[in-house]
């Protein structure tokens, strides 16, 4: 049986734009047919369809395509990634809103919070504390910068998402499931409404809020408003984040002013101590372990996660490979410098045993010995808890963004409710996953080091994947060597730091010999592998075992639905059904 020789063309509906990106796809495609010419999965039309596409009956030889076992994804089906689409909200990011998305993104909760515990896990030592820091921000500028070529080839919404299902497209659907479903769990915002409710209690008074419920439940009271607030309106959401990231410029402007204040001023005007010494810059206070130095490293990064959320609303940012490639570096240095100059201060103002002992609250500690109970205690730590709420609504915008995308794949029960922007013309119905999660573990009664453990279960397998992204780009370049140049290409040294190192974090902490960091919680390697696992059955169940057993192929087409959002159906083909019977394609 011949294969199929055929060249889908551009949509009427497409824009000039769109059209010129789709030539280019189809010429993508033409080499994709000769290069995985063994592959047997086909696109279907069916004979009404066919003058859409400028074909007739015989113009394409078809084969079968067996049963569910025996279908593989082709390139065809990935190749389409590359062509631009426009999407209900329009394109009106801009380099500014790409600069303070980042910010806003970046600058939560992690920089006024995680330090003091990352200056425990390296056991006090002043310069591994620095090496941590240094690790995760050059990772931050070396994944964005492998991020950026891989944008330039698929410059769509979406970010690792369509980055891992364009270069790892077989098994079929495989690592679409595996990390569409694991965003989908992992998507919350637990850390940072904590760190919201600590931080705002305290700065109204309250004691000992690290031990106290009140703050998760002010928390969780935050992320429905939020929730509500991005469910309505998307440009008030917006204006709002352009406002708060505004006051948290100022804010970390103001930390990296006190750590040059408290160490070039000085001390008989300022009154502060020096506690950050050379004879003591190499010393280690207390023991730690390679694990300890791993959970270090791994909140470092996540005080950096958010360096690639500009390519998760590509759709909505003006010319996306141009605007993010300016936006984004500009944004990583400006975070880069202010934590240098804020973790600096901590050591300068802070003495060891305050420091290792302040938790979470290093941040209105270091405000209260500079600035005293009023403007330090009150209203600096009051910003932080502005810094952390803007955090969540940037969270909130972009998760409710990578759910929507989720389910227009159609493999999940409910695709269609939850993929709808009805009634407001937002992703409501997509918010209410990231919120019943997030809202559902604020409320339950948990250790005190819950923070500490969510921070290494969130980034566990979000490491995993942004490893895999970027050795992808060795994949992408040997197949995409003849058709495919894309217009920003990263140095060789960026991608295999980001392997390598990914490859480390991934590996290091599956060591049976290591100590559970955290009593009362299952070790969160395992966990995050476990989930991983579950994943991969449900792929395994519904696109393997099940289509077997009825004798049916899974066959997936587009839909529109009322509100003009095109989504993925999975429609079952029986074995005895005639292959051009199948559904038009929307």
């Amino acid at each position: 049986m011949a294969k199929n020789h055929y060249k889908p063309l551009a949509t009427t509906e497409a824009s000039s734009q769109q059209a010129t990106a789709a030539s280019s796809s189809t010429n993508l495609t033409t080499k994709a047919n000769s290069v995985h010419s063994e592959v047997d999965d086909v696109m279907i039309f069916s004979p009404d369809s066919l003058h859409t596409y400028g074909l007739n009956n015989d113009d394409i030889d078809v084969e079968p395509i067996g049963t569910a076992l025996e279908t593989s994804r082709t390139f065809e089906e990935v190749a389409q990634l590359r062509i631009p689409e426009d999407n209900p909200y329009g394109r009106h990011l801009g380099v500014y809103s790409v600069i303070t998305m980042i910010i806003q993104r970046i600058v939560g909760s992690g920089i006024f919070a995680v330090s003091a515990i990352i200056y425990n896990d390296v056991g006090g030592n002043p310069f591994l504390f620095f090496v941590v820091w240094i690790i995760a921000g050059y990772m931050s500028f070396a994944g964005l910068f492998c991020f950026l070529e891989l944008g330039s080839m698929i410059p769509r919404s979406g970010g690792m998402k369509v980055f891992l299902e364009y270069t790892y497209y077989r098994p079929r659907m495989l690592m679409s499931v595996l990390y569409n479903t694991t965003s989908l769990l992992f998507g919350f915002m637990i850390s940072n409404a904590i760190i919201f409710g600590q931080y705002f209690l305290y700065s109204i008074g309250y004691e000992n809020v690290v031990q106290n419920m009140l703050s998760n439940y002010v928390g969780a009271i935050y992320v429905i408003i939020i929730c509500c607030i991005l469910a309505y309106s998307t440009k008030v959401a917006m204006h709002l984040q352009n406002f708060m990231s505004f006051l948290k410029v100022a804010l970390l402007v103001i930390m990296s002013l006190t750590g040059i204040y408290a160490l070039f001023v000085p001390r008989s005007i300022t009154g502060l101590p020096n506690n950050l010494h050379f004879d003591g810059f190499f010393s280690t206070k207390r023991p730690f372990t390679i694990s300890t130095f791993i959970s270090a490293l791994l909140k470092a990064i996540f005080s950096f996660s958010g360096w690639n959320n500009a390519h998760v609303v590509a759709n909505e940012v003006k010319d996306p490979v141009k605007t993010i490639k300016l936006g984004a570096p500009i944004a990583l240095l400006i975070i880069n410098i202010a934590y240098f100059f804020i973790n600096l201060s901590y050591l300068v103002v802070i003495p060891d045993e305050e420091l290792s002992q302040s938790g979470e609250m290093v941040g209105s500690l270091l405000f209260e010995k500079i600035f005293g109970d009023v403007i330090g205690r009150r209203l600096l730590t009051f910003s932080v808890a502005i810094s952390a709420g803007g955090n969540i609504i940037t969270v909130l915008y972009h998760v409710s963004r990578v759910d929507q995308e989720i389910f227009r794949e159609g493999f999940l029960p409910f695709s269609k409710f939850f993929a709808s922007n009805y009634p407001f013309g937002t992703p409501l119905r997509a918010l209410f996953f990231p919120l019943a999660i997030s809202v559902f573990f604020l409320v339950l009664k948990t250790p005190s080091d819950v923070y500490d453990y969510i921070i290494n279960l969130e980034s566990y397998p979000q490491n995993l994947f942004v490893g895999l992204s970027c050795f992808g780009i060795f994949i992408l370049r040997r197949r995409n060597e003849i058709d495919v140049d894309p217009s920003i290409r990263t140095n060789y040294i960026h991608v295999i730091f980001m392997t390598l190192f990914c490859l480390f974090l991934t590996i290091a902490p599956l060591n049976p010999f290591n100590e559970n960091e955290f009593e009362g919680f299952p070790q969160y390697a395992y966990t995050a592998l476990f989930i991983l696992l579950l994943c991969v059955l449900y792929w395994a169940f519904k696109f393997r075992l099940l289509p077997k057993l009825g004798h049916y192929d899974l066959e997936r087409k587009e839909i529109t639905l009322s509100d003009g959002l095109v989504m993925k159906e999975w429609a079952k083909k029986y074995d005895d059904e005639p292959l051009l019977n199948r559904p038009t394609p929307v």
